[in-house]
């Protein structure tokens, strides 16, 4: 029986390593009973051909919380069950997260294991370069190591799960990346992957607002988009008719397009500018709406930043502001006859006439 029971370990421990971390989302659910065949001395020891076989099967828990898999031993008849209980389980709710720069994010990470002491480390590896941003040991409660911004929540659940989550404050450009929570116990470790992506939508202005230009001059127009991450960004035009908003063809009234390339400011975020030259302006071109749409992983929806382009004269005044004008020139008139003398002349006149 000695024989049998270290057989039986044996074949829990290999079932162990092939079984020891989660790779997202809740604990995993345990493997499905394993048939499997216990070799054991026959009448003439180990002797070739006289090693006996019986029958067995392996049960796996899934931690101390899980009740074992139900018995199957009525169909598959083994002579012998052994129950395994996964000695460490890591797993994360959080496997793909994105923030933006400036906020708060909290990586979560959780373990099921038998109660006793553990070490924990999380470590960040980016384009190749990796680092330690905190380790803990629960048996001092010690912090041995831990990089400015980061934050260990510990918790543990009704159902034993302890939690290791990792809280960065502010977020920045330089967190983005993949994140390994390791757990290491006195009979193993396991760890979890997550990934952090940064996003930063860019902000989009449009210049010269109010777009004037005088008849047979040419104008340039800008749209710079700044403060965006990741580098990924499109910036298209689009030309409309003003009132119905009917698309037109942008090459009629532009002359030359350009793009500057990607600029990075200190903060890690990019910025970059598009250009149009517009042709010579007509009295037709006059309320044409140009926008600007940049297109960007960290929005929803395109942005869009439009100016009307208005040429100078092309319209005259309305009736309201003529009849306006009219009358303001009447009262002026009137009050200049009112105050200015007679003319000499019509003096003269009147003394003859006397």
């Amino acid at each position: 029986m000695a024989a049998i029971a270290v057989l039986g370990r044996l074949l829990a421990g290999l079932c162990l390593l092939g079984w020891g971390a989660a790779d997202v989302g809740t604990p995993p659910a345990p493997p499905p009973p394993l048939p499997c065949t216990l070799l054991g001395p026959g009448e003439r020891g180990m002797l070739p051909g006289a090693v006996s076989q019986r029958p067995a099967l392996l049960r796996f828990w899934g931690g101390p919380e899980t009740p074992p898999n139900p018995d199957t031993s009525q169909d598959q008849d083994p002579d012998m069950t052994f129950d395994v209980t996964a000695a460490l389980s890591v797993f994360t709710i959080t496997p793909d997260l994105g923030g933006s720069p400036g906020a708060a994010l909290e990586l979560h990470c959780a373990f099921a294991a038998p109660p006793g002491p553990f070490a924990l480390e999380w470590r960040h590896q980016d384009r190749g370069a990796g680092r330690v941003l905190l380790t803990y040991d629960s048996a001092t409660s010690r912090v041995p190591k831990a990089t400015p911004g980061v934050q260990l929540l510990l918790g543990t659940t009704e159902g034993g799960v302890r939690e290791v989550t990792l809280r960065l404050a502010p977020l920045a450009v330089a967190h983005q990346g993949t994140y390994i929570c390791s757990i290491f116990l006195p009979h193993g470790q396991g760890q979890q992957l997550l990934r952090v992506r940064i996003l930063e939508p860019p902000k989009v202005t449009l210049h010269p607002t109010p777009l004037v230009v005088a008849p047979g001059m040419t104008a340039e127009l800008w749209c710079d988009t700044s403060g965006y991450f990741p580098l990924d960004v499109e910036v298209r035009w689009q030309r409309r008719a003003s009132g119905s908003g009917t698309p037109l063809p942008l090459g009629d009234t532009v002359t030359e397009t350009w793009t500057s390339g990607h600029r990075r400011g200190p903060d890690g975020t990019f910025s970059r500018s598009s250009g149009i030259r517009l042709v010579p302006t007509r009295p037709h071109h006059h309320g044409d709406v140009y926008t600007c749409v940049v297109t960007h992983a960290a929005v929803t929806n395109p942005l869009r930043v439009r100016v009307q382009l208005e040429v100078a004269g092309a319209t005259g005044p309305w009736l309201e502001d003529v009849a306006g004008l009219c009358l303001v020139a009447f009262v002026l008139c009137g009050l200049c006859r009112w105050l200015s003398p007679a003319p000499p002349c019509l003096d003269q006149e009147h003394k003859k006439t006397q």
